[in-house]
């Protein structure tokens, strides 16, 4: 890390690690009848997150579909096909169906695609997992190195045990674990960092704001994020914001990592504002990615 005046981003391409995005519910397209309450009233659409991300200089971003759209691929993967420089697409996946983890072979030709997204937060949680190893995912997702991305809070023990037994598996922590807002940051962070040991395992250093006490330009979340580095070193651990329930200005966000920031060195800021995030996936920088006009479709886009 550097000790210098403060190190500003320069021409680091900026990568948001994770963004929801989401349609109303309408006859052609329903949500599922339980479906959990959005995080917020007005769905976030692409055009929407476009204009953020311009706002605050962001140049690319992972798009996820939210729980509470069901089993959908469809709107992300659209987007990201359609704006490979700008877009990447996590998708949600049937972990248990053993005809579906026979697919994985092929997730490349997913047009847009840049790995799977996980959520173990609600429900029977040892069973979802139980069933996701049973049907062979895991193993598959090794073997073609499928990254995956696990929304699991407070879970750390299910993050070690996957990294153990599939030690080839790309594991991402979404939003740090962090369980809920009762510990503040940093101390919220502290329990991850016992991961760090597992080469597989990186961390998104996303939805901070949702765990500070303070406002900007929040001096607990710069003590965080060096922690990270400290356990992860800069590599694996990726900017963020999960914008759908950010509760402070998206570019306030991420000028906190653009400029308040001042022990990370140069090279350390690029790896966490994007480029890690980039060589981990295997996504070309942004920048350099051409358009295409057209998609290969396939079963992905309804999560089966």
């Amino acid at each position: 890390m550097a000790t210098h005046e403060t190190v500003r981003a320069g021409d680091s391409v900026i990568i948001d690690a994770q963004i929801h995005v989401w349609k109303s519910s309408t006859p052609d397209r329903p949500w599922p009848a339980d479906a959990i309450e959005p995080q917020r009233p007005v769905p976030l659409e692409v055009p929407e997150v476009r204009a953020e991300m311009d706002n605050a200089g962001v140049r690319a971003a992972l798009l996820l579909a939210p729980t509470w759209e069901g089993s959908r691929n469809d709107y992300v993967l659209a987007t990201a096909a359609a704006e490979p420089e700008r877009f990447g697409a996590l998708c949600r996946f049937p972990t248990a169906d053993p005809a579906a983890v026979e697919k994985l072979a092929h997730w490349r030709e997913t047009a847009g695609m840049r790995g799977i997204r996980l959520s173990l937060n609600r429900g029977d949680v040892e069973s979802a997992l139980g069933a996701a190893i049973d049907s062979g995912f895991f193993a598959a997702a090794q073997e073609h190195r499928v990254p995956l991305s696990v929304y699991a809070p407070g879970r750390y023990g299910l993050f070690g045990e996957l990294a153990r037994r599939f030690p080839g598996l790309l594991i991402t922590v979404d939003h740090c674990a962090i369980e809920d807002d009762r510990l503040a940051l940093p101390d919220a962070i502290e329990p991850l960092t016992d991961l760090a040991r597992y080469p597989g395992i990186a961390v998104k250093a996303s939805a901070l704001p949702c765990f500070v006490r303070e406002t900007f330009p929040f001096p607990s979340i710069e003590t965080a994020v060096y922690r990270l580095v400290e356990a992860f070193g800069a590599q694996r651990v990726f900017f963020g914001s999960d914008l759908s329930r950010l509760p402070v200005p998206y570019a306030q966000l991420v000028n906190t990592f653009t400029d308040h920031l001042p022990r990370l060195d140069t090279a350390e800021r690029q790896l966490v504002l994007g480029g890690a995030l980039a060589k981990w996936l295997e996504w070309p920088e942004p920048h350099s990615v051409p358009a295409v006009a057209s998609r290969h479709m396939t079963s992905f886009e309804n999560g089966d």
